[in-house]
């Protein structure tokens, strides 16, 4: 696909300079923007998708994933601002935080205390409880799509592609997704809340595996990995554990 990558690197998308790329993905690339205005710097990301995926159905999930979080306001959760086209180029301007997602910072190795481990898990936790709230499933709950800044007290859910918004009496045939984390019903073409849950109890058992405190958690980890979706405890049952772990460990 060669001859399909975008060479953005100083072109003006909405009075932003395109500085450099953040993240390369699959179907779209996120560059930084700098505001070109004497008065202000201002920093924003803009996602881009790419050209080769224009087809109609990516196009529309494109749309959909920047109308879901239009309407999403949450301070953890990344803000968007503007959608639009250039000539071929489908884009979305958003929210730019300088920083990693959680991924990377895991593979750096960097020694991450178990106090700020919960920490971020409870604002994730939190977050997802939001958009459940406004009848939203994220679908791709992981490490990586969990951005942290470089102090570790800005943290924002990004990556709404596979979001979907449940409507009453009609069934979702969803699938996409990263594997390890996708739930067992949705490899059966159903998405439900459930399937949120499941994927944030497998994001907890990975990051709390090597503490001590991970025994006191895990019967909840077991519960939240069962097969049966019914079965998974409530979200609020998950997230009241955590802040238990997290305020003991704070005393």
């Amino acid at each position: 696909m060669e001859q399909y990558k975008l060479k953005l690197k100083g072109q003006i998308i909405e009075n932003y300079r395109i500085e450099e790329i953040i993240w390369d993905g699959g179907t779209s690339t996120i560059y930084k923007g700098i505001q070109e205005d004497l008065n202000s710097q201002k920093s924003v990301a803009i996602k881009v998708l790419k050209p080769y995926r224009n087809l109609k159905h990516q196009v529309e999930v494109f749309k959909r994933e920047y109308k879901i979080l239009k309407n999403l306001s949450h301070p953890d959760i990344i803000k968007v601002y503007k959608f639009g086209k250039i000539e071929q180029v489908y884009f979305m301007i958003m929210e730019y935080i300088d920083g990693n997602n959680l991924r990377t910072l895991l593979n750096k190795n960097l020694e991450i205390s178990c106090f700020t481990i919960l920490r971020i898990l409870i604002r994730v936790g939190e977050t997802i409880e939001y958009i459940h709230s406004r009848r939203i499933v994220h679908n791709d709950i992981k490490p990586e799509n969990i951005l942290i800044s470089k102090n570790f007290l800005n943290l924002k859910l990004i990556d709404f592609g596979f979001a979907q918004k449940l409507r009453f009496f009609k069934r979702y045939n969803y699938t996409g997704g990263t594997d390890k984390y996708i739930a067992p019903e949705r490899k059966k073409g159903i998405s439900n809340f459930k399937s949120d849950i499941y994927s944030y109890g497998i994001m907890i058992e990975e990051l709390l595996s090597n503490y001590e405190i991970f025994e006191e958690i895990y019967p909840i980890i077991h519960s939240v990995k069962s097969e049966e979706f019914e079965k998974r405890p409530p979200l609020k049952e998950i997230i009241k554990k955590l802040k238990e772990l997290y305020e003991n460990w704070n005393n």
